[in-house]
């Protein structure tokens, strides 16, 4: 959800911040007056492609921020792209004077493709050229299983296409084995020879590098021994001495006062303590000594594992592992036939899983099918779209390759009018009719995933008004109950049933047009809906109709 909306030299806008909440928020004001310019910054914090065109005259750049709530799926995406994790999250775009870009995500730039994908997550904008979205491949079936329920049969689908792709890789790349058989075995064996050759250990090289430092520098290391035992307890005034002084003086205070054996404990602690020190010293003086051989042997080990490692391109720890891998490899190849009908096996059996998968979706699909285009029809009856048919159609593809989406494609096909033929929504010529098939849509078949984004719509009142007016507007109010909705309207029925009102304004300052966006209070918003009633001369008459209007609207 978006709580926050900062916006600087977009177009017309100078300078404006907008706080938002959940529901319903509507946006009004005359033609012109920079309402649409908020769903151009909207479009640009979601990944929209900027233009210099969109900077206002004579600014060095135009920045648009978003404070959002997080909301689900968000995390992932973050981690993904590397980037904060937060209850919150601030999007800023940036698009400067001679049209180059720069996107953040929590202050720290970030790819364009990164604020897209955040973008899809967190906001969502129904209008004109939002047509693309249900004209995406994967839209039209993804609309169809939410509405379905058959989330559970997607990820099965999904997860068999990848364990059918995989198989049939891994059967590829043995078949190609097969073909240079010869000169892989002998590669492989030859590879097997000089490893076990060497016969690496896991942590081989971590140990020996130690013990090449300790080698190197055996003489500091066996004085400062010495220096430390001395002092601790060998030397005279050593330590271990003065502790002893130490512990026999606490001794006598506690036998005057017996507040003063915990001193004596503490002592006594300390004395013990430097007597484990010194028996550490002691140690490491005496188990070093300087070793040339020791040194040679382990610095020639040492570079034959760092030879080793180079040649097969993995850390010295990995060789054991590399080791097995190849073995297996080797073993498979001296039985290629053997191994090559297990995996013809493994091919069938997942290509049959997927099948079986795909074959259940395919069921689903076809059952919501019908329903879902009944149910869309039923809301654009009550949007002022009468007589339009909505349908989608399922077209079938062979199940000879793993695709995640199944065995079928799907477009959504509408005919706004009577008499017309169906035709893909992204040939629907009017915004307002797109944005009344989006909230359609968007009221029977948004599956719960996708709860939580912001929608915006944009020319969902075009050609409408009266009763149309009001169900458009309670629609949009049903819709808030779940996602926060944004809503440009003309409309004053839609605007009387927000739960807050912003009004779009722009003015002349210093001789450059200014746009300006501020939240309404209520005496404001009678206002502004008796001015959508009856124009810029307001009669009572108008006033009375947009109190009315209002009070409804809290009923």
């Amino acid at each position: 959800m978006l709580r926050r909306l900062l916006v600087k030299n977009l177009a017309i806008v100078e300078d404006l911040e907008m706080e938002l909440g959940s529901g319903l928020t509507v946006i009004t004001g005359e033609t012109g007056a920079g309402k649409s310019i908020l769903v151009d910054a909207l479009a640009l914090l979601a990944g929209a492609r900027g233009s210099s065109d969109l900077v206002r005259e004579g600014a060095p750049r135009l920045v648009v921020t978003g404070e959002f709530d997080a909301g689900t799926g968000v995390d992932a995406l973050l981690e993904e792209a590397g980037l904060p994790v937060s209850a919150t999250l601030l999007l800023r775009r940036e698009v400067s004077a001679d049209g180059r870009g720069r996107a953040f995500v929590e202050d720290e730039p970030a790819a364009l493709r990164t604020l897209s994908r955040l973008g899809e997550r967190l906001v969502r904008i129904y209008g004109q050229n939002s047509e693309q979205e249900l004209a995406e491949p994967e839209a039209a079936l993804e609309l169809l299983d939410a509405f379905a329920g058959a989330a559970g049969e997607r990820r099965a689908v999904s997860a068999g296409a990848a364990s059918w792709k995989a198989a049939r890789e891994n059967l590829e790349a043995l078949e190609a084995s097969r073909r240079d058989r010869a000169d892989r075995l002998e590669h492989l064996d030859f590879q097997i020879r000089e490893i076990e050759a060497v016969s690496p250990r896991e942590r081989e090289e971590e140990e020996l590098a130690g013990e090449r430092q300790r080698l190197l520098h055996a003489d500091r290391i066996r004085l400062a021994g010495e220096a430390a035992l001395v002092a601790l307890s060998e030397g005279e005034g050593s330590a271990a001495d003065r502790m002893g002084v130490v512990v026999r003086a606490f001794a006598d205070l506690a036998a005057i006062d017996p507040r003063e054996t915990v001193h004596r404990q503490e002592a006594e602690d300390l004395k013990r303590r430097i007597a484990d020190l010194a028996a550490a010293a002691r140690d490491v003086a005496g188990s070093i000594e300087a070793d040339p051989d020791r040194l040679t042997a382990v610095e020639t080990r040492l570079e034959k594992l760092s030879r080793l490692k180079r040649r097969h391109g993995v850390p010295a720890g990995e060789l054991p592992a590399l080791l097995e891998r190849l073995k297996a490899e080797r073993a498979e190849l001296s039985h290629i036939e053997d191994a090559l009908d297990r995996r013809r096996g493994e091919v069938e059996k997942a290509r049959v899983g997927y099948c079986e998968a795909a074959a259940r979706l395919s069921a689903k699909r076809r059952a919501a099918g019908g329903r879902l285009s009944a149910a869309v029809e039923r809301q654009l009856r009550a949007l002022a779209m009468e007589k339009a048919r909505f349908r989608v159609e399922l077209t079938e593809m062979p199940p000879d390759v793993p695709r995640a989406s199944g065995v079928e494609t799907a477009s959504l096909l509408v005919a706004p009018n009577p008499g017309e033929p169906e035709k893909p929504v992204e040939r629907i010529a009017s915004g307002g009719e797109l944005s009344r098939l989006q909230l359609a849509i968007r009221s029977v078949a948004a599956g719960p995933e996708s709860r939580a984004r912001t929608l915006v719509f944009d020319e969902v009142d075009a050609g409408i008004g009266g009763r149309t007016a009001e169900v458009v507007g309670k629609k949009l109010r049903e819709l808030a109950r779940e996602d926060q909705v944004l809503c440009v309207t003309h409309v004053p029925q839609i605007a009387a049933l927000a739960d807050r009102h912003f009004l779009a304004e722009k003015s002349e300052e210093k001789g450059r047009t200014v746009a300006r966006v501020r939240l309404l209070g209520e005496r404001e918003r009678v206002v502004e809906v008796a001015r959508m009633l009856a124009g810029e001369r307001i009669p009572d008459t108008a006033l009375k109709h947009a109190r009315a209007l209002l009070q409804a609207a809290r009923t």
